[in-house]
């Protein structure tokens, strides 16, 4: 199959070659009035499918006859057609041409004028987005929308970033009209991006839109053009920034050494040679060990046998860079082929990508494989024939995450700071036995609680592969003058298949092999249908109006299976070598829906815009007696600009709307479900549900009144949008407790009332142009409150979430106050304001208090691109202020004696590690409960395990501002190209997660200035889920530098 890819784009790439040397060549320069070169302009031989666009400079180069008429064109100037004669040369000026409008991507693919819209919306060009090339959407959104908040996951690993629009995850994605998850989407295929952030801008898809619509539209091939575009980038990732280590102190539990004792009973007699010799606590998986001060000692490795290290001793040192040298250099390489050609009546555009590399961490990569197609075709005068399809196949080798009991939590949380990485990496496996550090004893190789890093790397294994099939296809056809009917059907299908095995070897800590496999399918099957109209029905008014119809039906498929008892033949990976009866479980879901809708949008002078849609929903999910929602908006728009007669006023507009969306409840939310599990012998397992099912359940409705401000100035070289919204959740699903005596624990009834309200300002400019100079910048900023208004009669409180088995920290939402507050055990205070401690030394506390909230203050973002000559600079850098998360690194961290707070010096001079009586310890200052003043030195290690379960001592500040985006680049010139066959060429370095400018540096408490650790911009796997409230051991953070070429002919 990649043969006759390979035979077919050579093929095409032949004739399109051939075709463009098949007449006179003509050049120019194409400027505006003031002489500043245009780039991107469209230079088309009109009548013919031949046309190019201007490089950087302004100039252009084209093949075309004496006597061709050559259309030059380009947004925002009026076109000009110019006739070829004899001269060779034909230097174009465009006027400016304020009567010609942006035109946006709306809901379900309708393009309106950007001035006539009165909802919030923002648009991104596939340039801006991706000048760094990122492959992650999600990530290439951070710091370009405002309202938008990413999350990005590990940048170390797989993780995918997550995004809140306004608060809200639930995000609707669509590419091309088809709904689509954000992991299918090809970066380097997007054209624009379009982000509907509110209930009345995304009204025409109903419920399931409701927080949102990111709307991707695909590069198409525009008429005139024909080419062969090649991208290349190769990246290279490494570990940026770790936790902050102490290294004075080795693994252990205390600081005196032992010394091994000979036993002629049961040791060799080569042994007594031992008899004396210094050994840590092997077992132990903490920092509290000895000092590493050079002293000799045993190492966990001079007690494999055979081994050249057996019976020796070697220093007791620190390895300062031990966790940073398990990680290896990431290397990606990313391709992509694309052609294209266009032409009055038709357009044609198929992308090729392939990407393949290994990440920072050891074992691990991934290989992704893109195919992008998109084709219309003028049939006749009134029918127009499209489709699009895509296609992503993607394969991981050793998915890593964070969380606790990974690799980042051994690392960061249970680890010994004297322990070389080069020889773990050497001597995990040897002979065929497999050792690690963390060895029961000298005379015990079996592990305490870890095995060796490698051995979970390259041994406990597993592999996901992923496909993904979407597309549509669909007609146009022109009823009338104004009149325009459309049918189209989409469909998306995704299959996941995984596996993964748990090994058993000589001293793992694993006793029993086994095997485990899942698949997941899933299906979306939708066919649209509606009919516009769009006339101007005088010189002052006109009329745009659509009627639509939509069906569509979703099927969801799991399984998974795990081996039971072990393995019956070692070795051998496969559930059907399970040892016992292999556990089992299933799920299949689905869910069809209709719906018909209806937009009636009037203007009146190009000044005054009005909008309504209306649109009806029927779902299966819903009471079959009340399976019918009804979602509709208001929208309108005033432009004033000419009423402003002054020069440096260009546009103007204020505009509000309001929308009602009610939500459809989940699948099965309102009918019992019985899973299925393993049988038992050779009957079924069914499991009986807890929650009694609620048959009049609904999603609840949201009510939402938007405000903005849109204005521009000098020629729009700066540009203002500004948003206020205000949106109520109201009956939102809520769980309750159920009566005994109806055998359920709970039911879910419909009663929740939540309010947010926001700003979001967008400010963009260009401060500098000029003949050689270009500078744009634009900055964004969002802020979001909140609030539960009302949950249940009797309900004051509601735990959202609950992760920490061993304190009372939960994510809960109370009435009355902002949604997201943590509550936790806090340190106590006296009134004065003083701590209060425990006669043990302890900090007294009180549980179930509040410590403060998850949600960011506000966030934003900062985007400029400066172009001088032929040079282009962009910066991306994004922020967010305020949010908290609970860190279960820090707190391990510092009871497993590795953070460097744990040593280090005391307010003394002292080291904290010597004995209290020494003058060592941390100096802690209080009251006891009776009121007498405390005032005492407590050792680091008792200080750590005594507060560990103080969820107030772990709170981490996720304020941040960060670089995340830095390119510079070099297109070449047409004089520079012209006895080449490319039209263009560009160079360019790249650079990704590069820094954190400013963030947190203060405990907040005694504990005073504290060096940075964790990213607190990335959160990936945790333990609070979509909420991002705790992290539960986060892998380093890499930063990633790369080059990317790309070339067009």
């Amino acid at each position: 199959m990649k043969t006759k890819l390979f035979k077919f784009l050579t093929l095409s790439f032949l004739i399109m070659f051939q075709w463009s040397f098949a007449q006179k060549s003509v050049s120019g320069t194409v400027s505006d009035d003031a002489g500043v070169p245009i780039p991107g302009a469209t230079v088309l031989v009109v009548g013919t499918n031949n046309g190019v666009t201007t490089d950087f400079d302004g100039n252009y180069t084209i093949q075309a006859n004496e006597g061709d008429v050559l259309s030059v064109s380009y947004v925002g100037y009026a076109a000009q057609e110019i006739t070829v004669g004899t001269a060779s040369t034909i230097n174009v000026t465009l006027s400016s041409d304020n009567t010609l409008e942006e035109v946006v991507v709306t809901a379900l693919g309708i393009t309106r004028e950007a001035k006539s819209l009165g909802y919030a919306q923002q648009k991104v060009t596939g340039d801006a987005l991706t000048k760094t090339k990122e492959r992650d959407l999600k990530t290439a959104l951070a710091g370009k929308v405002a309202g938008v908040q990413v999350i990005t996951g590990t940048s170390s690993t797989y993780e995918p970033s997550s995004v809140r629009l306004r608060g809200e995850m639930d995000i609707l994605y669509v590419v091309d009209g088809v709904k689509v998850a954000s992991t299918d989407i090809n970066t380097d295929n997007i054209d624009n991006i379009t982000v509907l952030k509110g209930a009345a801008a995304t009204a025409l898809y109903g419920s399931e839109a409701r927080s949102g619509v990111i709307i991707v539209t695909s590069k198409k091939a525009k008429a005139g053009e024909s080419y062969i575009a090649v991208d290349h980038n190769t990246t290279v990732s490494n570990i940026s920034r770790l936790h902050p280590y102490q290294n004075e102190y080795g693994g252990g539990y205390s600081q005196a050494w032992d010394q091994f004792t000979y036993n002629p009973n049961t040791d060799p007699a080569s042994w007594a040679a031992f008899n004396g010799q210094n050994i840590p606590y092997y077992a132990a998986d903490e920092s509290w060990g000895p000092k590493m001060d050079g002293t000799l000692a045993r190492h966990w490795d001079s007690w494999i046998p055979g081994h050249p290290e057996f019976g020796k001793t070697r220093p007791w040192s620190p390895n300062p860079n031990n966790v940073k040298d398990f990680f290896e250099t990431g290397i990606e390489n990313t391709t992509s082929l694309s052609f294209g050609k266009g032409g009055e009546d038709f357009s044609v555009r198929a992308t090729g990508r392939v990407s393949q590399g290994t990440i920072p961490v050891p074992n691990a990569s991934r290989d992704t494989y893109d195919v992008n197609i998109s084709a219309s075709l003028n049939a006749t005068e009134k029918l127009t024939i499209y489709a699009n399809m895509n296609a992503r196949i993607q394969d991981t080798d050793n998915y890593v995450s964070s969380g606790y009991g990974s690799l980042s939590s051994n690392f960061s949380q249970w680890w010994q700071r004297q322990l070389d990485m080069d020889r773990l990496r050497e001597s995990y496996f040897y002979n065929g036995a497999f050792y690690t550090w963390n060895r029961k004893s000298a005379r015990n190789a079996k592990p305490q609680y870890w095995d060796a890093p490698h051995y979970e790397q390259y041994q406990n294994t597993n592999k996901n592969k992923n496909s993904t099939y979407s597309g549509n296809f669909g007609m146009n056809y022109d009823i009338m003058d104004g009149l325009n009917a459309n049918i189209e059907v989409n469909r998306r299908a995704y299959n996941r298949n995984s596996h993964g095995r748990t090994y058993v070897g000589t001293n793992t800590l694993n006793t029993q092999a086994g095997y485990s496999e899942g698949s997941y399918f899933s299906e979306q099957n939708e066919l649209n249908a509606k009919l516009k109209y769009d006339k101007d029905i005088t010189d002052d008014f006109d009329v745009t109006a659509i009627l639509g119809y939509g069906a569509r039906q979703t099927k969801v498929i799991s399984t998974s299976a795990s081996t039971s008892g072990g393995l019956a033949i070692p070795d051998f990976y496969t559930i059907a070598n399970s040892k016992d009866k292999p556990s089992y479980s299933t799920s299949r879901s689905n869910r069809s829906g209709i719906s018909a809708y209806g937009l009636l949008s009037l203007g009146w002078k190009s000044m005054l815009y009005l909008d309504g849609s209306y649109r009806f929903d029927w779902s299966s999910t819903a009471d079959a007696e009340n399976n019918r929602i009804e979602t509709y908006s208001l929208a309108g728009s005033f432009l004033f600009d000419s009423l402003i007669t002054a020069d440096w006023f260009t546009f103007g507009k204020v505009r509000v709307n309001y929308a009602e969306a009610p939500i459809f409840p989940g699948t099965y939310q309102t009918s019992p479900t019985y899973s299925s599990g393993t049988a038992y012998g050779s009957l079924a397992s069914l499991n009986v549900p807890n929650t009694l099912a609620n048959p009049k359940l609904t999603g609840g409705m949201r009510t939402e009144l938007e405000y903005g401000l849109e204005l521009k100035f000098l020629q729009n070289r700066l540009g203002l949008d500004f948003t206020y919204f205000d949106r109520e959740d109201s009956n939102l699903p809520v769980a309750i407790t159920a009566a005994g005596s109806t055998g359920y624990t709970g039911l879910n009834v419909n009663s929740k009332i939540t309010s947010s309200t926001g700003v979001e300002v967008m400010v963009s400019g260009t401060p500098i142009v000029n003949d050689n100079l270009r500078w744009d910048v634009s900055v964004n900023f969002a802020t979001l409150k909140k609030t539960v208004d009302f949950i249940y009669d009797g309900i004051e409180r509601n735990i959202l979430d609950s992760w920490l088995s061993w304190s009372s920290m939960d994510l809960q939402e109370i009435v009355g106050q902002e949604w997201g507050m943590l509550y936790g055990r806090k340190r106590l205070k006296d009134d004065n304001g003083n701590w209060v401690y425990y006669a043990s030394g302890n900090h007294r506390y009180e549980n179930n208090q509040l410590l403060g909230n998850i949600m960011p203050d506000y966030t934003g973002g900062i985007t400029s691109t400066l172009q001088y000559k032929n040079w282009d600079f962009a910066v991306g850098i994004d922020f967010q202020e305020g949010g908290l998360y609970h860190s279960v690194t820090d707190m391990f961290s510092m009871a497993a004696g590795l953070h460097e707070w744990t040593a280090g010096v005391n307010d003394k001079g002292n080291p904290k590690r010597d004995a209290v009586s020494a003058g060592g310890g941390i100096h802690q200052v209080g009251v006891y409960a009776d009121g007498s003043v405390a005032d005492f030195y407590r050792a680091p290690d008792s200080w750590a395990w005594g507060n560990w379960t103080r969820d107030d001592l772990w709170l981490v500040d996720a304020s941040f501002v960060k670089l995340r985006q830095v390119r510079i680049g070099y297109q070449f010139s047409g004089d520079q190209l012209s006895k080449t066959p490319f039209d263009a060429i560009n160079v360019a370095l790249i650079g990704t997660n590069l820094a954190i400018l400013s963030e947190t540096t203060d405990w907040g408490d005694y504990r005073g200035k504290k060096s940075p650790g964790l990213d607190p911009s990335e959160l990936g796997s945790n333990w609070s889920g979509s909420y991002f409230a705790s992290e539960g051991g986060q892998l380093p953070s890499a930063r990633t530098f790369g080059l990317n070429v790309s070339f067009k002919f």
